[in-house]
């Protein structure tokens, strides 16, 4: 028990304690100016992530195959109907290009009837997850 009396082991004992006290008080606060910023970046993001839905909308698809035979069409697409959504996605093996995005079937029955002359393969879609 004497051991527990000397110096060196209340000044350890001391060290010990102001350390620790000292490790739990990081935990500052930093507040961020530009909070507004990220809040609108933020909300920029989701609304452009609600705007092309594939999961739950109808949509045509023009093409599935290689890669630069789906990017020439997107590209031919985008050009002759620039106010329409056209996106590529990968499905293995295969490059799908999909356009429009509608909340109903008819909607999308719609843009395949006006598009029909110019891609006579392409069909209406509802992917799945």
């Amino acid at each position: 028990m004497n051991y527990l009396r000397s110096p060196k082991v209340f000044f350890i004992f001391i060290l010990t304690l102001f350390f620790n006290w000292e490790a739990s008080s990081q935990t500052n606060i930093i507040n961020n100016k530009d909070q507004e910023t990220i809040d609108l970046l933020l909300e920029r993001k989701m609304s452009q992530n609600n705007q092309f839905s594939l999961y739950t909308n109808y949509s045509v698809q023009l093409k599935s195959g290689l890669k630069d035979e789906t990017e020439s069409l997107y590209k031919e697409f985008t050009s002759s109907y620039p106010t329409i959504d056209a996106t590529i996605v990968f499905a293995n093996p295969k490059f799908k290009l999909i356009v429009g995005n509608f909340k109903n079937k008819i909607e999308a029955e719609h843009l395949l009837k006006k598009i029909e002359n110019k891609y006579p393969d392409a069909f209406v879609v509802k992917l799945k997850q």
